[in-house]
């Protein structure tokens, strides 16, 4: 499978409070062909510490290779499998959001809206030598729309305190079901260590919550709620040599109907010539 992709944007500023940044985008696949879409945005200074902005375009996506063809089961009780008669996705977006800042608190609100066809995702097939078995599929016609909320304090210099909170409606639009192996509700609360500039380290302790979610595992469906802390740090050296540590879900929380497996520790190293 061969993919390519060309892009084009630029940033036109009409007034001097007023940004646009038009762009347009093609995608080539020798399996799906190719596909044009374009976008626009817009970014509006309120006063020196607001500012408006919104987004629109089309958009579009092609089936992976591992959407397409992947044969993978995971750990003891789920099988998945692709489905080489996906079809791309293909949708219209917008969001509309405000930003501002005051001192060492800032924040932003946003709307955001997205009619897609051929939505892929995946869904229960049935159990296949003692597996759940799940199975890539093109929701006809879906909308997901919702509100992002995010507020920011400084603490000091080096310390800073970030929420973000999103709200979810996903729906089969043919149906007017909600879409599975999403969650209604997703809150994160962060502190944030940056002392870059002096010693090159970062480092960030955050808790996730994902609330109302809703899941179909085997011939049982609902909704179900999960919780875990998580840390990373990095290290940048004058050499160019980066490396992180991190742990998700420090108390080792599981869930099978999210297919978690519970405490994950990760690190890696990066340099840059």
């Amino acid at each position: 499978m061969r993919y390519a992709a060309l892009y084009l944007q630029d940033e036109w500023t009409p007034q001097q409070r007023w940004l646009l940044i038009p762009s347009v985008r093609w995608d080539y696949s020798d399996v799906f062909g190719s596909k044009m879409t374009a976008k626009i945005g817009s970014t509006y200074q309120l006063s020196r510490n607001t500012r408006l902005k919104a987004n629109f375009g089309s958009a579009y996506r092609a089936p992976t290779a591992s959407e397409l063809y992947i044969d993978w089961s995971h750990a003891s009780y789920a099988y998945i499998k692709g489905n080489p008669d996906l079809r791309p996705e293909t949708a219209l977006n917008f969001d509309i959001g405000l930003e501002a800042e005051r001192g060492h608190t800032s924040g932003k609100l946003s709307y955001f809206h997205n009619k897609v066809k051929d939505l892929i995702d995946y869904e229960y097939e049935g159990v296949t030598s003692g597996l759940y078995t799940y199975r890539y599929y093109n929701v006809d016609q879906a909308v997901i729309q919702g509100l992002e909320a995010e507020a920011k304090q400084r603490l000091g210099d080096k310390f800073s305190l970030r929420s973000t909170y999103t709200y979810l409606d996903a729906v089969d639009s043919t149906t007017d079901e909600r879409l599975a192996n999403r969650a209604r509700h997703n809150v994160k609360l962060m502190l944030a260590y940056d002392d870059e500039k002096e010693s090159g380290i970062t480092a960030t302790l955050w808790q996730d919550w994902l609330l109302n979610y809703r899941y179909e595992l085997g011939t049982d469906s609902g909704v179900t709620h999960l919780n875990t802390l998580n840390f990373v740090i990095n290290k940048k050296f004058r050499s160019g040599l980066q490396a992180y540590f991190g742990v998700d879900n420090i108390f080792d929380k599981r869930s099978v109907n999210l297919f978690n497996d519970g405490r994950v520790w990760r690190g890696g190293v990066k340099y840059t010539f």
